[in-house]
């Protein structure tokens, strides 16, 4: 049975053009299906937890961006034996591009409803957060700040309903690379790697290559290789923040100097105040610390 979590706002209501096209396809075929629409952050976690402990093979396909995929991870049951799907219609849409699941929402609906290729990927999980989980990153510091202003921004949606997004996010990170202050971060990974950095922008945990609508941060990140992904910026001047931005969009970054990359399955970073905080781009409050590990089960994912 398909299960159908669909975001209204998607996008500025991009996600309810694709469910037309989709539905259309659905009734023509045949295909059994329910759908459910959010209605208040929080609520796609709830359909899916309802749903995969009803069902559980059920494949349940999520109709929007990143911030749906996210709350509908945090909610799926019985990872080992469910299927899950994306049909992107999001602004920033890095969960589609990282485990290449088509923009185009036609190539998308045509892979969910034959599916020819799957995914078994790993997902990350906040071990001092039960039910928190992410499947493209999390971070602390600087591109978390950036995250929370965007989250708030007012001109947001004016900017996604013209295919425009992302001008958020790039207006948003100069403002903080002004006002942003580094901080000490103390980094402990799997129990016997220890490091500080004195002056920390931010550190990422990251299960995909990209993140913040196309930022390659990890250009040899595998979503299914059992392995976290950590990069923590520190100990650089603001005009090296500069640099370092344009050039992680095309995966430039990782020789700069001040920038330090470590492969793990278990982080704990703590830093010397309190600091934003980031779910897959989704707020995720105001922390000095951040444990993360990986779910013991891989979630099948359709992607082709």
């Amino acid at each position: 049975m398909y299960y159908f979590i669909l975001n209204p706002s998607s996008q500025s209501f991009g996600s309810r053009s694709v469910w037309s096209r989709l539905s259309e396809k659905l009734n023509a075929q045949g295909i059994d299906y329910k759908v459910f629409a959010t209605r208040f952050p929080g609520h796609g976690k709830e359909i899916a937890r309802t749903v995969t402990m009803t069902d559980p093979e059920a494949t349940v396909i999520a109709i929007g961006g990143d911030g749906t995929i996210h709350d509908i991870l945090c909610g799926l049951t019985n990872l080992s034996t469910i299927t899950f799907g994306v049909i992107p219609s999001g602004s920033g849409n890095d969960f589609a591009r990282g485990m290449h699941i088509s923009s185009d929402p036609d190539r998308a609906i045509r892979a969910v409803l034959a599916p020819k290729r799957y995914t078994r990927m790993d997902l990350g999980v906040l071990k001092d957060r039960p039910g928190e989980r992410f499947g493209v990153s999390s971070g602390i510091g600087f591109d978390a700040a950036i995250c929370h202003e965007a989250l708030n921004s007012p001109i947001k949606d004016f900017l996604n309903s013209i295919n425009l997004g992302n001008l958020t996010y790039a207006a948003i990170c100069l403002k903080q690379i002004i006002l942003y202050e580094p901080c000490a971060m103390t980094i402990e990974a799997d129990g016997n790697r220890h490091f500080e950095i004195p002056r920390a922008y931010f550190a990422a945990v990251m299960n995909q290559k990209y993140e913040g609508g196309g930022v390659k941060m990890i250009p040899d990140a595998k979503p299914n290789d059992g392995l976290l992904n950590l990069i923590v910026v520190g100990d650089v001047t603001k005009s090296k923040i500069c640099c370092f931005l344009p050039m992680a969009f095309f995966g430039k970054h990782i020789h700069l100097k001040g920038l330090h990359f470590i492969k793990c399955t278990d982080v704990k970073i703590t830093a010397g105040r309190t600091c934003a905080v980031h779910l897959d781009g989704e707020s995720g409050g105001m922390h000095d610390t951040l444990h993360i590990g990986l779910e013991t089960e891989k979630l099948r994912v359709i992607t082709g």
